[in-house]
């Protein structure tokens, strides 16, 4: 299994500015950039990164009724449009942002000002759980991340048989009874962030034989969180 990535902490607290735009180079390792909403550098942008959102995300954040989904959404996406909007050259809040068939957000057109030129190949995802949320970068190759908090999951043997591909599953059911419900979070990040990755949802059709698999690395995380990041 590949090395563990750590992901940066944003915002710093020795300068929260957004981070450098990623390596250009194909090969490179995504950037991963972990929030954690508790942190009160990151609970004093609330206000400034809400102002960011469009009419549509301002709809949806009003109609997450879950407790903290709101501000994770809000942090994820507001921190999505600040960073993209500095890299771009462009105001954060003129970003026009959809998504893609199986929900992975995605820049539409080119933005309104700014690098024009530089969007098209710019790749990004976001996933949050408890009180992190996680954004990965790539300049050129999809990316992928997921995370969750570790928690009991007393279905997991079932979702695990069917969704899991054989080799994990085997390898999950030979390790002592007390590790496995954790082993299989772990194997369920890596596929979601495959599946992210690839533009994929759990499913959807198979991938072409020829598609090679992405390169996919589990992550260091806080305490009583797992998670994974992968490059298609």
């Amino acid at each position: 299994m590949p090395k563990e990535l750590l992901p940066r902490r944003w915002p710093s607290r020795t300068d929260p500015a957004p981070p450098p735009w990623p390596p250009a180079g194909p090969d490179g390792l995504p950037l991963l950039l972990l929030i954690d909403r508790r942190d009160p550098h990151v609970r004093a942008l609330l206000t400034p990164l809400g102002e960011l959102l469009d009419s549509g995300e301002r709809q949806r954040l009003e109609r997450l009724r879950g407790e903290g989904d709101g501000e994770r959404f809000l942090l994820g996406r507001g921190a999505l449009r600040l960073i993209l909007g500095s890299w771009l050259g462009c105001d954060p809040a003129d970003l026009v942002l959809g998504a893609g068939p199986h929900g992975k957000p995605e820049l539409l057109g080119p933005p309104p000002s700014g690098r024009g030129g530089a969007e098209p190949t710019l790749r990004f995802n976001v996933s949050h759980s408890g009180d992190l949320i996680l954004l990965g970068f790539h300049p050129r190759r999809p990316v992928g991340v997921d995370l969750e908090q570790r928690r009991p999951v007393p279905e997991w043997q079932g979702i695990a048989r069917r969704c899991l591909p054989p080799g994990e599953w085997d390898a999950i059911a030979t390790l002592p009874q007390e590790e496995r419900e954790q082993a299989f979070l772990a194997a369920w990040c890596r596929l979601e962030a495959r599946l992210k990755a690839r533009g994929r949802g759990l499913f959807g059709p198979s991938p072409a034989p020829r598609d090679p698999e992405p390169k996919t690395w589990p992550l260091l995380l806080p305490e009583g969180y797992v998670g994974a990041a992968a490059l298609a």
